[in-house]
């Protein structure tokens, strides 16, 4: 693959199309390949950017499930359920347990805590580990 990034290579194909060295369907039909060269195997562009109605791809569910409620919500409804159970379970959790840094003085606590294990379940869920989360980590929800 050239090493070049995706978006210089599209600039040259635009230019050349400026230059009127190629037709509009030259420049979009090589644009198109380039883009789904830079997805991942087996997905085409609009998959990788989870367009077309279709699901978010599991490792981006599992990291989305551990940001915030948003985040856990969008990666239920969006994302890739059926792989993603574990790290689902583990966000879900986590967001319920950072309910308690509303409580005044031990909430503030909690909240430190909610965001150190945030960024462990994190990086678990980019490294594809299904590593439970220290305390919280054995309920299970979902």
């Amino acid at each position: 693959m050239d090493q070049r990034s995706d978006v210089e290579r599209i600039r040259e194909y635009k230019q050349l199309l400026d230059e009127g060295m190629i037709t509009q369907e030259e420049f979009e039909a090589k644009k198109k390949q380039i883009l789904e060269e830079g997805s991942a195997p087996g997905q085409n562009y609009s998959q990788a950017q989870g367009t077309g109605g279709e699901k978010l791809s599991p490792k981006v569910t599992n990291v989305l499930s551990y940001i915030t409620w948003i985040g856990f919500l969008i990666a239920y409804f969006a994302g890739d359920r059926e792989h993603c159970m574990f790290h689902l379970n583990q966000g879900l959790v986590l967001n319920l347990f950072s309910l308690i840094s509303l409580v005044p003085l031990i909430g503030w606590v909690a909240s430190l805590g909610s965001i150190a294990l945030m960024i462990l379940g994190i990086v678990n869920a980019s490294s594809d580990v299904e590593k439970p989360l220290p305390l919280i980590g054995t309920i299970k929800l979902l």
